[in-house]
């Protein structure tokens, strides 16, 4: 009897040492894959996160080509007589001045919007041709290169409610006040036209900021009568931007002039310039500068 308890009893104790080896040995692995699964949905969690700061983080990647060594960079700190168009009633206000971006400089045009209710209106800036490259060397004007920076200051509201921090659309024209007047042959055909533009459209709808370089021929639309005209010293490059609701500043850098031989044009400071081109300076009557381009396709 007793050697049969004896016996029983170590069976039961081998038993439970049994048992205790198999929890002990299955809890290990069960406990990696838990771990693993884990680190797996970190990385996983992780990775997604990354992807959405990097979509909105992430600049436009900015699309504008090598500098010309005579573009104007403003890196002087001069302005080159850029200032805002007077006249007409679809313009708003703009403030300019030159910033630093990244250590680059350029000309910041910051839209005013006077009532909160309206659109921004239409941005009209114009820089004085004969000022910056000679009123002798106004006509052979064949090419001219602009680099857009733009920068969205407040929230786009969608559809849905949602807001976004993005460019949106950046619509506007690279223009010529080519004449103070049109010029007519004897015929009575146009020969010289006072107004033409070469419109642009860029946008942007996933990043806060994007760059883009913009080019305007002349004559533009292969037209004869839209170049600069010779030693004319209402000649001007205007720049405008059309009415929009977001509120974005964009910045203007390296403008480069082409002569119709394709090389570059080299630019005057403002004050090497003279003062009697500035006084001599005329805008066009306000309802030249539209949306329209119908003097543009006479």
């Amino acid at each position: 009897m007793k050697k049969m308890l004896a016996t029983l009893a170590a069976a039961a104790m081998l038993g439970t040492l049994v048992s205790c080896g198999k929890d002990t040995a299955d809890s290990p692995a069960e406990s990696s894959a838990a771990e693993t699964t884990t680190a797996e949905t970190s990385a996983e969690s992780s990775e997604e996160s990354s992807e959405e700061e990097s979509s909105v983080s992430d600049p436009l990647p900015r699309d504008v080509g090598p500098i010309d060594e005579n573009a104007v960079t403003f890196e002087d700190d001069d302005m080159r007589t850029a200032h805002q168009m007077d006249g007409g009633t679809d313009e708003c206000n703009i403030e300019l001045s030159i910033e630093d971006l990244d250590g680059d400089k350029k000309l910041r045009v910051h839209p005013v919007r006077d009532d909160d209710s309206k659109d921004y209106g239409v941005v009209k800036l114009v820089f004085d041709v004969p000022n910056m490259v000679g009123a002798e060397n106004v006509a052979n004007i064949g090419r001219v290169t602009v680099d857009f920076t733009c920068i969205a200051n407040g929230t786009w509201v969608n559809d849905d409610g949602s807001e976004s921090l993005v460019v949106g659309n950046f619509l506007g024209t690279v223009a010529g006040q080519l004449a103070a007047e049109k010029g007519k042959d004897d015929e009575g055909n146009l020969i010289q036209n006072s107004w033409a533009q070469s419109d642009f459209a860029y946008q942007d709808w996933e990043h806060s900021e994007g760059s883009w370089r913009c080019e305007t021929t002349f004559p533009i639309n292969n037209i004869p009568a839209n170049g600069f005209a010779a030693n004319d010293p209402s000649a001007a490059l205007v720049i405008m931007r059309w009415g929009q609701k977001n509120d974005v500043d964009f910045y203007i850098d390296n403008i480069t002039f082409y002569d119709k031989d394709g090389n570059s044009m080299p630019v005057l400071k403002s004050d090497a310039a003279g003062a009697e081109g500035a006084e001599n300076t005329e805008e066009a009557p306000a309802e030249e500068f539209s949306e329209s381009s119908a003097d543009a396709a006479e």
